[in-house]
């Protein structure tokens, strides 16, 4: 009796509503990523407008577009039910996107890759740098130290002029203390000794030859 009691339970558990699906990514078509944005219609001298397009996300039923200038940091968030959208941008700075899918049914959000573009303004001056893709460590990992105490950081960096010069990387033990720990470097790597069980953050700036400056994203990681 007591088998046939515990069989009707399993069945009863095993035939409830099946868990909610979370909204899948969306995949990014326009602007190009890491790229002039060719498609945009001039405004006036200083604005262009900005046609924004990705693909359709399963289990979603609306999307948020993020984009942001990455010289002021100022973010701009668009909601639509529709697969593109167009936006009117200040000329003359580099900029990152992505596409938020979401849906009425659950809180989960499903989150596109991030690209970056250069919207023209003055076709004759220079492009600022894409600011620096951090790669290791990775934001919030949880890392090990080496006999010597050293870490390995990498990053990836672009420019559509092809002149980056060097990258300054900055490390601290919190976001409003970040210090120069390296300057004047050419590679995309370098190690530093650090300390155990310590939480930093650290950030890249990208330089290119005509002193212009951008800088990424601050990430954090715990050392062990």
């Amino acid at each position: 009796m007591k088998q046939l009691f515990i069989l009707m339970v399993l069945l009863f558990l095993g035939c409830g509503p099946d868990p909610i699906p979370a909204p899948k990514p969306s995949v990014l078509i326009l602007p190009d990523n890491l790229n002039t944005c060719n498609t945009a219609s001039r405004v006036n001298d200083f604005e262009s407008q900005v046609r924004f397009q990705w693909t359709a996300a399963l289990d979603t039923e609306s999307y948020q577009l993020v984009i942001e200038n990455t010289l002021t940091r100022q973010k701009r968030t668009v909601s639509t039910s529709l697969l593109s959208e167009s936006v009117r941008l200040s000329s003359g700075a580099p900029y990152s996107w992505y596409v938020v899918s979401k849906s009425l049914l659950t809180d989960a959000v499903g989150q596109s890759s991030v690209w970056q573009f250069y919207l023209e303004g003055n076709p004759e001056a220079s492009h600022f740098p894409f600011p620096a893709q951090l790669l290791e460590p990775q934001n919030k990992a949880e890392l090990g130290l080496d006999d010597s105490n050293s870490l390995l950081f990498q990053w990836n960096g672009n420019d559509l002029d092809g002149d980056i010069e060097s990258y300054e990387l900055y490390l601290g033990e919190s976001t409003d203390e970040l210090s120069k720990e390296r300057e004047g470097l050419t590679n995309n790597q370098t190690e530093i000794q650090l300390l155990a069980n310590t939480l930093y953050f650290w950030q890249v700036v990208s330089i290119d030859r005509e002193g212009n400056h951008s800088f990424s994203e601050i990430f954090q990681f715990q050392t062990l």
